[in-house]
């Protein structure tokens, strides 16, 4: 089986506290199920032609209704796995990006999934995601790092 390659979005943003003057730590958009037994950013699988970054801003648009700025390259993570008896290996090309002017969301709000009832999409602290599982395993230690230099070539070359 060929490998996978899919494409997410990192999200953060700092708010200020509804109880204080001072800003509310940082905060992540993840998608989760409703009861928020792991996290995940939001993204999907990259198809033929596209790069990671259109893939993002066609999954958050297709998922959420929301569009997304995609920045730098972030992390990627390579995961080699066995599911239900299947062998899996999935390449994911994670990206830095901001939610668009016309994209924002308040703190407390959730966007559900348009395709899939019981995935939401909602802003939560790092000492909150770290709770539970956060997908791909690793990426909390990048979070916490914040943005730092990787090289992202994309090379595309359809017919003449």
């Amino acid at each position: 089986m060929k490998p996978r390659i899919r494409a997410e979005g990192i999200v953060m943003k700092t708010f200020q506290s509804p109880f204080s003057d001072k800003p509310s730590g940082p905060h992540v958009l993840v998608q989760c199920d409703q009861s928020e037994s792991f996290y995940r950013f939001p993204g999907g699988s990259i198809e033929f032609g596209e790069t990671a970054g259109t893939t993002i801003m066609r999954e958050l648009q297709e998922e959420f209704n929301l569009d997304y700025v995609v920045g730098d390259l972030a992390a990627i993570s390579e995961n080699l796995f066995e599911y239900d008896t299947r062998k899996r290996h999935d390449v994911t090309l994670i990206h830095w990006c901001t939610l668009a002017k016309d994209s924002e969301m308040k703190m407390e709000q959730v966007r559900w999934h348009n395709e899939h009832s019981t995935v939401k999409l909602v802003w939560r602290t790092l000492n909150k995601i770290s709770s539970r599982p956060v997908y791909p395993t690793g990426i909390l230690e990048v979070l916490r790092a914040g943005p730092q230099p990787v090289v992202h070539l994309v090379n595309k070359k359809m017919g003449d």
